[in-house]
C-alpha cells in the first residue's frame, strides 16, 4: 500500500466540482493508498469551510462527523522537523504538512501552490499525487 501525508487543500478536492482529487480519492476508497495527516487536518479542513466558504454550523458539524469516519491515521511529526520547517519560513499550517511528511519520508500531497513553491523537498501535487 503507498502512503502519503495528506493536506487540507488536497482532501477538498476529492469533494470539488472538477474532480481534481477524484483518481487520489479512488485509490484511498479501494484501500490501495494510505493517508496520514497531522492532527489539524479537520480543523483546517472546517475552517476553510467556514471562513472561505461560509458554510453554516450545522453543515460544519456534519463534515466533521464524515471526516472522522475516514479512518486516516493522525500523527504529529518530530519536533526538530517542525523547526526546521519555520526556519525555512513555512507558518505553522504549512510547517506541520511538510515537517511530518520529511518525518515519516513521505510526499505531501497538497493543491495549495504557496506550499508546492516553499516545499519542493516534500511537496507534490493533488495532480501528481
Amino acid at each position: 500500500m503507498r502512503r502519503i501525508v495528506l493536506d487540507a487543500s488536497a482532501l477538498l478536492t476529492w469533494f470539488a466540482s472538477d474532480n481534481s482529487g477524484k483518481e487520489l480519492r479512488a485509490e484511498y476508497e479501494e484501500g490501495l493508498l494510505g493517508v496520514v495527516s497531522p492532527h489539524g487536518l479537520i480543523a483546517d479542513v472546517l475552517a476553510e469551510l467556514a471562513i472561505a466558504r461560509s458554510w453554516p454550523a450545522d453543515r460544519l458539524v456534519r463534515v466533521a462527523a464524515e471526516l472522522d469516519r475516514l479512518g486516516f491515521e493522525f500523527r504529529e511529526p518530530r519536533l526538530e522537523e517542525l523547526a526546521a520547517w519555520f526556519g525555512r519560513g513555512l507558518d505553522p499550517k504549512h510547517a506541520s504538512y511538510a515537517a511530518l511528511a520529511s518525518t515519516l519520508d513521505l510526499p505531501l500531497i497538497t493543491a495549495d501552490p504557496e506550499l508546492l513553491r516553499r516545499a519542493p523537498s516534500v511537496a507534490r501535487s493533488i495532480t501528481d499525487g
